[in-house]
C-alpha cells in the first residue's frame, strides 16, 4: 500500500484526510487510520500466503484452511471498515479515534497490572486532549447495565450539529463482516463453527471436502475484493483484476446445477427483502 499512498491524488479521500492532518486537524485519527490500514494489509497478505501453503500441500486439510479463511474475512472487514467507500472525512476520523480507543482497551485487558495502569493513564490523557474546545471531538463514556458511567469510551463524535459523525468503540466481528462483506457473511458463521470446534462442522469436513473448498474460495475472494475496493477507493486508485475470470467460472460450473439455481433464488429473495445490497451481477459462487 505504500506506493499507492505515495501516489494518492490530493482530490482522493486520502488526500482530504492528509490535508486536514497537515493543518493539525484530527492528526491522531489520521495516524491511526494509516497504521490500521498498514497493519490489516500486512496481516491480510500474510494470511493469504499461509492459506496458499495449506492449499498447495498434497493433502487438502479443510479445518485449518477454514480457520485461516475466517481470519482473512475478519482482517479484510476491519481494514475495509475504517476507509469504507463513501465516508466523509469526519466519519473516517471518528472511526480512527474509535479504533485507537479500541486498541487501548484491548491492551488494558491483555496486559499485566502495571502495564494496564499505564494504558489507562494514556486513555485518560487522550480523552482530556480530545475533549478540549475547538477539537470538534466529543467523547461519550460507556455506561454499565445499572446506568453507572465507566472509564472506557463507548463512542466518538466528530463534527458539529446534527450531521456530526459517530463511531462506536466496541464491536463484534460477525456484524462487521456482515456490514463490510455482505456476500460472505452467511458463510462466516460456518467458518466460526469450525474454529470453535462445533461437532457437526468438524466431523463433516472429511466427508464433504469439496463443499468446504468452495466455502473457503467464496469467503476469501469476497473478503479480498472488499478490502481492495475500500483501500483503493481511499487513495483514489482503481484496483486491477486479481482473479482470473475463467477460474471463477470453473468454480461456479463445478457446483451442481440444482444447487446453483437454489442459491440464486435465495439470493434474489434476500436482495428483495433488503437483507443484502443488490449487486451489479448475480452471486459469484453457489452458496
Amino acid at each position: 500500500m505504500n506506493d499507492r499512498i505515495a501516489a494518492a491524488s490530493p482530490t482522493s479521500p486520502y488526500g482530504a484526510d492528509e490535508a486536514r492532518a497537515l493543518k493539525d486537524e484530527h492528526l491522531l485519527a489520521f495516524k491511526q487510520i494509516l497504521e490500521h490500514v498498514e497493519a490489516t494489509t500486512n496481516a491480510l497478505v500474510t494470511h493469504l500466503a499461509g492459506l496458499k501453503r495449506l492449499l498447495d500441500d498434497d493433502t487438502f486439510l479443510p479445518l485449518p484452511a477454514m480457520v485461516v479463511a475466517r481470519a482473512i474475512a475478519e482482517v479484510a472487514a476491519s481494514g475495509a471498515w475504517i476507509v469504507h467507500p463513501g465516508l466523509s472525512s469526519d466519519e473516517r476520523a471518528a472511526r480512527g479515534y474509535a479504533a485507537m480507543f479500541a486498541a487501548i482497551e484491548n491492551s488494558i485487558a491483555a496486559s499485566r497490572p502495571d502495564d494496564a495502569a499505564a494504558m489507562r493513564k494514556l486513555r485518560d490523557i487522550l480523552q482530556q486532549q480530545l475533549g478540549q474546545p475547538g477539537t470538534d471531538v466529543q467523547i461519550e463514556l460507556r455506561m454499565n447495565e445499572h446506568g453507572v458511567v465507566q472509564d472506557d469510551v463507548a463512542q466518538v463524535f466528530v463534527g458539529r450539529g446534527r450531521k456530526r459523525a459517530r463511531a462506536k468503540v466496541r464491536f463484534n466481528y460477525s456484524q462487521r463482516v456482515k456490514d463490510e462483506i455482505p456476500r460472505a457473511s452467511a458463510l462466516y458463521s460456518a467458518l466460526s463453527a469450525v474454529a470453535h470446534g462445533e461437532h457437526a462442522s468438524i466431523t463433516t469436513s472429511w466427508s464433504t471436502p469439496d463443499s468446504y473448498a468452495r466455502v473457503i474460495a467464496h469467503v476469501v475472494v469476497e473478503s479480498t475484493e472488499a478490502w481492495s475496493r475500500a483501500a483503493h477507493d481511499w487513495v483514489g486508485a482503481t484496483p486491477g483484476p486479481f482473479l482470473n475470470e475463467d477460474d471463477r467460472q470453473n468454480v461456479i460450473r463445478s457446483i451442481p446445477a440444482a444447487t446453483r439455481v437454489s442459491a440464486v433464488v435465495k439470493f434474489r429473495a434476500a436482495v428483495a427483502a433488503g437483507s443484502i445490497p443488490s449487486p451489479k451481477a448475480p452471486p459469484r459462487f453457489g452458496h
